[in-house]
């Protein structure tokens, strides 16, 4: 028995120098890629790739290797690169037949020491059968009709009924032909990628290859210059092609709407026998499969995409080697304020950022340089304590919840309540509207966030719908603006006749007709702006400034206007100090105006700098959610008339309510509309004399 133990101790002394399993497909005929990662330190060294039981019972065979130091090499079919910087050598087998389908490892030589391996399964299947027909003559001769080739999606959704069958598709592909046409390519594509999410991460460097394999398809031999943009459910991408006869030099750039890639491509021709072709594919949703989980950051950091995810390929290219960095130009998905952005590439199972650095970043993109081709992304860490505080947020839906009740209870007003003719209540009642249906579906959005974001129209359209309320709001919060000034200005004014402020007739269009084209501009200039994750308008290409720019205009113009108020009332203070009820009124008048400012959306100011600090968040939150409360207590609570039409009717509607209102008498009721005085926010005092008067006179009118 003890004759097995020296078999079982090299056995396992083995074992110990092995990392996990690589698998690779290939389809007689055609090629295939083997990435061969290897942990820092060992970037010198020689490398190389062994058939058989290499690290078991000795190199049976080695069909190539590296010297140290040396990164690329060829021998017969095979071909190795040695990406030092990613620490990654890539083995290219070509002419595949049958007999390569074996176990393999990748070596990497040390001196005195065991070496380090890593095991590949290499997997060898037949290409498309095609089919062809017969048809037998007198004469002993076969003719045959043109080739017909099944669809191949057809084929494949024939072959993997199941759609979470990822395995299967993934051996479909990479058996199909050399060359396929795009549209077949295109809907390979999203057969494939549409597949369950959790199918898709348990395999992502295969669904990787396979995409990269598939779109390489795409590629033809060219002896001159070929480009091909493309678009599918799932993918976006650009594939450009040059031969010998091209006579283009430096950088080319090929652009999606997520991504533009800057690269030598002429410079790689240059090691490849003058051709060389390069594919920049986009994925739509990979970054949810691939997210930033696989990314490792400090204790105290949390990471996030903040791009979609996407890879560059050289296909069919001997030698890889890049003779400058390429620069990828990443568009943000995402708000990275406060922020470190990191470029990153995949690597077998996790996101690595060796070899990628960034070269310039902004709010809405950043430049990555990086000195070899991958797949890529950007991740941000986001330090904990800069995210939103659960507390905040609880206090934020309270606050709104609070304000969404009495701008309920503000619209019922201006719209039972009998007002004075020269009280125009129209942005007032518009501006509640606004700021209630805004405040509304906002709160509903973000409560059922993670249930719309996966519809994507929806998101957009909701998106659509809280910029033009919220807008609206505003250009009505400017309105008030403008009125409550047209009526300051007549404090001068002993008897005012003409009823101040704007006609509904030209409000209406402003109110509405402002925001409807602010947004036609903004959705023709760019409509994807709408439908960030958080359902609201994209940082992107400065798609967010189409309504900051008009808020902080209208906000300007505000302050400006409540400044002349203000400044407007002291000096009517200072000339009727004599008139002891003038000064009373305008005294009433002067503190609705300073409550005023939280109706015009001045705290709205406060946003700029609500990330210093907690506190002042707390309060923008606060003040902001609070306009309805303030246009109730304003408008409403402190308005006389409003005061005696809600005793009205709460002794009508309460229980017993018609024998207080019986004991009150009609009389008394008349006396105190004549003494008390007219709306002074709208009103000014000097109109309390005109509106005793009138109520006097109607009173010997009806005695007539």
């Amino acid at each position: 028995m003890h004759i097995y133990f020296p078999i079982i101790f090299t056995l396992l002394l083995g074992l110990c120098f092995v990392e996990s399993v690589i698998k690779v497909t290939g389809y007689v005929g055609g090629s295939a890629e083997i990435r061969c990662p290897y942990d820092g330190g060992y970037e010198g060294y020689s490398k190389y790739l062994c058939k058989g039981d290499c690290p078991l019972i000795g190199s049976s065979k080695v069909p190539i290797q590296t010297t140290a130091g040396q990164t690329t090499t060829t021998s017969g079919r095979f071909s190795l690169h040695d990406d030092i910087k990613a620490r990654v050598f890539t083995v290219t087998i070509t002419g595949l037949t049958a007999r390569d389908a074996d176990k393999y490892w990748c070596g990497v030589e040390i001196s005195g020491q065991k070496d380090l391996y890593t095991e590949v399964r290499l997997h060898i299947t037949e290409a498309p059968v095609v089919t062809t027909s017969t048809q037998v003559i007198t004469a002993p001769v076969v003719t045959t009709s043109p080739q017909v080739i099944t669809d191949p999606t057809i084929k494949l959704r024939e072959e993997c009924k199941e759609k979470a069958d990822v395995d299967c598709m993934l051996k479909f592909i990479n058996k199909t032909a050399p060359t396929l046409p795009l549209k077949v390519v295109s809907s390979l594509l999203d057969v494939l990628l549409e597949a369950p999410a959790e199918s898709l991460v348990s395999r992502g460097e295969a669904v990787l290859q396979s995409t990269e394999t598939l779109v390489s398809k795409l590629v033809k031999p060219t002896r001159n210059t070929t480009s091909r943009h493309f678009r599918t459910n799932t993918t976006e991408g650009e594939v450009l092609s040059i031969g010998p006869d091209a006579l283009l030099t430096g950088v080319r750039r090929l652009g999606t709407a997520k991504a533009n890639l800057d690269i030598d491509l002429p410079g790689i021709a240059g090691n490849n026998n003058g051709s060389a072709s390069v594919v920049l594919l986009v994925y739509n949703s990979m970054q949810k499969v691939l997210n930033a989980s696989f990314f490792k950051t400090e204790t105290n950091q949390r990471a996030a995409t903040m791009s979609s995810v996407m890879s560059v390929v050289l296909p069919n290219a001997a030698n890889k080697t890049l003779p400058n960095p390429v620069n990828l130009t990443i568009y943000h998905n995402r708000s990275a304020s406060n922020a470190e952005v990191v470029c990153v590439y995949w690597n077998v199972n996790e996101w690595i950022k060796n070899g990628c650095n960034v070269s310039a970043t902004n709010s809405t993109h950043t430049v990555c340089s990086c000195d070899h081709l991958s797949t890529f992304a950007l991740i941000v860490s986001i330090d904990p304590m800069l995210e939103s505080d659960p507390v905040v947020e609880i206090l934020n839906t309270i606050f709104m919840l609070i304000g969404l009740v009495f701008l309920t209870l503000a619209v019922m007003t201006f719209v039972l309540c009998r007002w004075n003719p020269r009280v125009s209540n129209v942005a007032r009642l518009n501006l509640c509207v606004c700021l209630l249906l805004a405040h509304a579906l906002f709160l509903l959005t973000q409560c059922f966030l993670g249930r719309i974001t996966v519809h994507e129209a929806l998101c957009k359209t909701l998106a659509g719908v809280l910029h033009f309320l919220f807008l609206c709001s505003f250009v009505w919060m400017s309105i008030e603006a403008v009125m409550l000034f047209l009526s300051v200005r007549k404090l001068r004014q002993v008897k005012p006749s003409e009823r101040a402020g704007l006609h509904w007739k030209v409000t209406l269009p402003i109110g509405y007709g402002i925001p409807l084209l602010i947004m036609g501009v903004s959705a023709g200039v760019w409509s994807d702006g709408y439908g960030s994750e958080k359902c609201w308008l994209r940082e992107e290409r400065g798609f967010i400034w189409s309504f900051r720019g008009p808020v902080f205009f209208i906000l300007a113009g505000n302050i400006m206007l409540f400044i002349i108020i203000l400044i407007t009332i002291y000096g009517t203070l200072k000339e009727v100090r004599s008139d002891v009820s003038k000064v009373k009124y305008t005294k009433v008048l002067a503190f609705k105006v300073m409550a005023q400012c939280m109706v015009l959306g001045c705290p709205w100011v406060l946003g700029i700098f609500s990330t210093y600090s907690p506190f002042l968040e707390v309060l923008f939150l606060f003040l902001t959610s609070q306009q309805g409360t303030a246009i109730f207590l304003i408008h409403c609570l402190l308005n006389t008339e409003v005061r005696r039409q809600y005793r009205t009717w709460w002794q009508k509607f309460r229980p017993y309510g018609h024998l207080a209102a019986s004991s009150t008498g009609s009389g008394t009721t008349s006396v105190s509309v004549t003494l008390q005085p007219q709306n002074a926010t709208t009103l000014p005092p000097a109109h309390n004399a005109t509106a005793q008067w009138t109520v006097t006179q109607d009173r010997e009118d009806k005695r007539d």
